[in-house]
C-alpha cells in the first residue's frame, strides 16, 4: 500500500519559484557568454573572445554566407572547345618524320670509339646510351666544317647510363666519344630518335 508524501517533505512554492529563476538566469548567462559567440560571432561581454568562441562563431557565419551565395549563383557557361585538327595533324607529321637508330659498340680495355649525328642548327634528337657492365668515360661534343669549329664540348663525365635531348647549336656533327677504362671489355648501346640526317661511327 502506497503512502502519500508528507507535505513537510515537499518543496514550497517559494523554493520552486526561486529554483526556476536561478535556472533561467544560468541559461541566459550561458546564452550570452557561450552560445551567441560560438554560433553567431556575437559577444556582448567580451568573454567569448578571450575563450576563442567569438572567432569560431565568425567562421561559422562566414561559411554559411559563402554557401548561400554559391547556391544562388548560376552555373558558368561552358565554351565549346575549338577544333584541333590542324594541330594534331602537324604533331603526327612531326613524329612520322623522326628517324630512329640503334647502334652497339664493343670496347676493349682502354679502347675508345666515337659516334656522331648530322644535325642542322635547331634540330633535335632524343637519346639514351648505356653499358652492359661498368662505367665508361664519355665526352659529348660537336664540330662543324661549315663554321670552322673543330671541337666544342657540351657534356663530359663517367657513367653507366645517360639520356636526354641533344639540340644542335649549329650545322655540323654532334655526338659522343667513349673510352673503356675498366679491365674487361664492355658493350655500349646507343638509341637515338630525332631529326638527324645521318649517324656514323667515327673511325
Amino acid at each position: 500500500m502506497q503512502h502519500a508524501p508528507n507535505p513537510a517533505d515537499l518543496p514550497s512554492s517559494a523554493k520552486l519559484i526561486k529554483s526556476t529563476i536561478v535556472a533561467a538566469v544560468v541559461a541566459a548567462f550561458l546564452l550570452v557568454v557561450a552560445i551567441l559567440p560560438a554560433e553567431y560571432g556575437i559577444d556582448p561581454t567580451g568573454v567569448g573572445k578571450v575563450l576563442g568562441l567569438t572567432k569560431m562563431g565568425e567562421i561559422k557565419v562566414s561559411l554559411a554566407q559563402e554557401e548561400a551565395a554559391q547556391s544562388t549563383e548560376e552555373p558558368a557557361a561552358i565554351t565549346p572547345a575549338q577544333p584541333t585538327q590542324n594541330i594534331e595533324q602537324k604533331s603526327v607529321e612531326t613524329v612520322t618524320d623522326l628517324r630512329k637508330d640503334s647502334l652497339k659498340l664493343t670496347l676493349a680495355p682502354n679502347e675508345g670509339k666515337e659516334i656522331k649525328l648530322t644535325l642542322n642548327k635547331g634540330e633535335r634528337a632524343r637519346y639514351v646510351w648505356y653499358t652492359d657492365g661498368g662505367a665508361a668515360n664519355f665526352d659529348g661534343h660537336s664540330d662543324s666544317v661549315k663554321h670552322k669549329i673543330n671541337y666544342k664540348s657540351w657534356q663530359k663525365g663517367r657513367s653507366q647510363r645517360e639520356e636526354g635531348e641533344l639540340v644542335a647549336e649549329f650545322d655540323g656533327k654532334h655526338g659522343w666519344f667513349w673510352r673503356n677504362r675498366t679491365s674487361t671489355s664492355m658493350t655500349i648501346t646507343l638509341q637515338v630518335e630525332g631529326e638527324h640526317s645521318e649517324i656514323d661511327e667515327v673511325i
